[in-house]
């Protein structure tokens, strides 16, 4: 039974090659988890858990059942990631009216103050007894920290692990340790209304119009229906958008690329950023090409191109270099113009979790640009989501090519 649970947003990438993105959230877990033991007096794995990857859903539900702390690392993608929303909603719903919740939040990186949702508001990251080297914690956030200021994160990491232990003695575990009634959860954090609109397009087959010999199984009626990862990935991919934008506080509208070929070759003021979602087996079709790529060439800043190569679609991966090749002819602004991540997306992402990774990441980033196109710079500042002219820098306040928040 972990004394403590660490919570997290996962950063989008490619975990089969290379460094794992998260690998600076696991780095400080150990730490942090080896001065909890030490405190505590306790072994490692009975001081702290975290996901790792291959981790179960039983293992999550379990640990986060039966620890008595609960760790969440503040950014601005934890409080859009509906996973992270539904373990806060586990470990809050049924603490005691009378006693705070056992939380011990970390500030992982600076987020603005307009992005916390209601839930989280009464239990700040920074409280009036910080650790030492408050000021940058407080500034920079643990992420930082940890890459820059050795001896200060420290500091942090003995100052969490003492909360922590304190935290624990006065706290009992409880909750559900199962995975199922974890996933129906309400997500603690989509609390707000919606605000901004967004537009979301899906450029699919629909099971009638399907290229020769492509397999009909994750098609339907409609373009919409279309379920590239599959029913078990969460079904129809623009329910699942819809889902993510609203976590993300806009106000979707979903509609097949068909029935919007008229305002994407609109040139007036557009009533709203844009995000196309594509399957590259409807690249097939040339006409269909065709409008993609005048999509692509009529350079509107608030759009963004975002595309589906599932791994376990053996017929997709059999034909994914051709596909791929497909998506770079139809798309060449959009793979020349982005960053590596942006890039990325529109190649083709294989599973369904790094697909709603990167469409979060895109929104944000389309929203930010679009407020620069309609809007003078002047006045960035008092738009109604609080974001800031240097809250994005062209790519949602991250560094998608690996920089200081690496997307957190």
């Amino acid at each position: 039974m972990p004394l403590f649970f660490l919570s997290y947003a996962r950063i989008p990438g490619d975990r089969r090659s290379g460094p794992d993105p998260d690998r600076l959230v696991f780095d400080f877990y150990m730490r942090l988890r080896n001065r909890v033991a030490a405190y505590a007096g306790v072994s490692g794995p009975d001081a702290g858990f975290v996901e790792l990857p291959g981790t179960t859903g039983e293992e999550v539900a379990e640990a986060l059942s039966r620890c008595r702390v609960f760790v969440p690392l503040y950014s601005k993608r934890y409080f859009t990631d509906p996973q992270c929303g539904r373990q806060w909603t586990s470990v809050t719903r049924g603490a005691a009216p009378a006693a705070p919740p056992r939380i011990v939040p970390v500030l992982w990186t600076p987020y603005p103050a307009t992005s916390v949702p209601q839930a989280v508001q009464e239990t700040p990251a920074v409280p009036e007894s910080a650790a030492d080297g408050e000021d940058g914690y407080a500034t920079m956030g643990l992420h930082q920290l940890l890459d820059l200021e050795e001896g200060q994160a420290q500091q942090v990491v003995e100052w969490l692990a003492r909360r922590i232990v304190a935290t624990a003695a006065g706290a009992r575990p409880h909750g559900d340790p199962d995975p199922a009634a974890l996933a129906r959860l309400p997500d603690a954090f989509a609390t707000l209304p919606p605000s901004p609109p967004l537009r979301i397009t899906v450029l699919a087959p629909s099971e009638g119009r399907l290229p020769i010999g492509r397999e009909p199984s994750r098609y339907g009626p409609d373009p919409l229906d279309w379920s590239p990862y599959g029913p078990v990935a969460g079904g129809p991919v623009a329910e699942q958008v819809r889902e993510l934008a609203r976590n993300l506080r806009f106000d979707p509208e979903v509609v097949s690329f068909d029935k919007a070929l008229v305002e994407l070759r609109g040139t007036g003021t557009p009533a709203a950023p844009w995000i196309l979602i594509v399957d590259p087996w409807a690249l097939q079709d040339a006409e269909a090409a065709r409008q993609a790529g005048a999509f692509d060439a009529a350079h509107r800043p608030w759009t963004a191109v975002l595309t589906a190569l599932a791994d376990d679609d053996p017929q997709t991966k059999e034909h994914s270099e051709r596909l791929r090749g497909l998506l770079e002819s139809t798309f060449p602004r959009f793979v020349r113009e982005g960053r590596i991540g942006q890039q990325t997306a529109v190649r083709g992402l294989g599973a369904a979790d790094t697909f709603a990774q990167w469409f979060c990441e895109l929104v944000e980033s389309v929203y930010m640009r679009y407020l620069r196109y309609i809007q003078p710079r002047s006045s960035l500042g008092s738009s109604d989501r609080g974001i800031g002219p240097g809250a994005d820098g062209g790519g949602s306040g991250t560094d998608e090519g690996g920089g200081a928040e690496a997307g957190r």
